[in-house]
């Protein structure tokens, strides 16, 4: 747990994101590329980070962020 409190602390502080996906993700194309946060869920397990892609927002999880 305190890893993955770390790793929202860390986002929250840079404002950016770096994108881990699996390869069946059907956004692997967005993989290791960095966006600007636009918001974060509640800290926990599967924590909603949404993502401004291209101008767009994308829900990802704390899982699929480096």
């Amino acid at each position: 747990m305190k890893k993955l409190f770390q790793r929202i602390d860390r986002i929250r502080a840079s404002g950016y994101a770096i994108l881990k996906l699996d390869p069946s993700s059907p956004h692997y194309y967005l993989n290791g590329r960095r966006f600007p946060v636009h918001s974060i869920g509640k800290a926990e397990l599967k924590c909603r980070v949404t993502l401004l892609v291209d101008g767009r927002q994308m829900d990802f999880t704390i899982n699929d962020i480096l």
